[in-house]
């Protein structure tokens, strides 16, 4: 929502947009901010809590390129009867289509957790991806607590060291049937 610019930082057009949606609801941004304050550390989703600011939340994450690959796969898996694939079974099924989008979100950008993860010739091992600690907190923790708290995920996001990537669903809340 902001980008660099020569002359600095500023608002992309989706950025101003949600400036206008919190000035119609709200006397100042800073209001806007402290009506998000109360909402922190809730444990019901975003969506849930403030509907119009989840629909909004929604745009803004549908917007990021990844957020689409990753309902569409999530979307393959339900109709091919994966209806809560673990972790480990997207990373299974993003690395047959999209091998250098699934390295980068995903995994650790650390020499390590990739030579653990990839063979020499690029194709994954299995076992390594049973480990938590090989997996990128801002998309196993972060992004997917967004995509929970926008309504699009049935489950929060978790950190590296607390993952178990086995168990971790990665399924749509509202898969299309």
């Amino acid at each position: 929502m902001i980008e660099e610019t020569p002359t600095g930082e500023q608002l992309t057009p989706l950025g101003r947009e949600v400036i206008r949606f919190a000035l119609n609801r709200y006397p100042s941004i800073d209001a806007a901010l402290t009506r998000f304050k109360d909402w922190q550390r809730s444990q019901k989703r975003f969506c849930e809590l403030a509907p119009e600011w989840g629909l909004l939340t929604r745009r803004v994450l549908w917007a990021y390129p990844a957020t689409q690959i990753l309902v569409e796969e999530l979307q393959t898996l339900h109709e091919e009867g994966t209806e809560e694939p673990s972790l480990v079974q997207l990373i299974e099924r993003l690395h047959t289509t999209k091998p250098t989008f699934t390295i980068e979100l995903f995994i650790r950008g650390t020499d390590n957790a990739r030579s653990r993860v990839l063979t020499d010739d690029g194709d994954l091992r299995r076992n390594p991806l049973t480990d938590g600690e090989v997996y990128h907190s801002p998309t196993v923790f972060q992004l997917k607590a967004m995509l929970y708290h926008a309504g699009i995920l049935t489950e929060r996001g978790s950190e590296p060291d607390q993952l178990m990537p086995e168990s971790d669903v990665w399924a749509l809340r509202e898969p299309l049937n």
